[in-house]
């Protein structure tokens, strides 16, 4: 199957202890993905901190994430810092984006 070593190694990466799925920023998610190819272009680190947040791809997006948007405006609101410190406290009590996940959504394209 094409591409299936890739996808086992990134498995067994994810398997590991205190190794989590590397995100856009890293390099990971859809290679296709509108949303990352737009932050590119408007040189934002997180789309939370572009003007137009939220926009259309993101509100898309946030149809099978349903805290998404809530929660690219508290990042706003406090910052990038202290909000990974609010996810790390969040996640210290149980909390799991996987838990509130919908399923059918669509990963905006360009």
């Amino acid at each position: 199957m094409p591409g299936f070593t890739e996808f086992w190694s990134f498995l067994e990466g994810l398997s590991e202890p205190d190794r989590t799925c590397p995100g856009c920023r890293q390099g990971g998610g859809p290679p296709l993905c509108g949303i990352r190819k737009c932050a590119k272009r408007r040189g934002v680190e997180v789309c939370g901190f572009c003007a137009e947040y939220p926009c259309e791809r993101v509100v898309t997006l946030g149809k099978g994430y349903p805290t998404l948007v809530a929660d690219g405006q508290r990042m706003r609101e406090i910052g990038l810092d202290r909000w990974i410190e609010e996810q790390d406290e969040r996640a210290r009590a149980g909390f799991a984006y996987v838990d509130i996940r919908c399923h059918p959504y669509d990963v905006p394209q360009d």
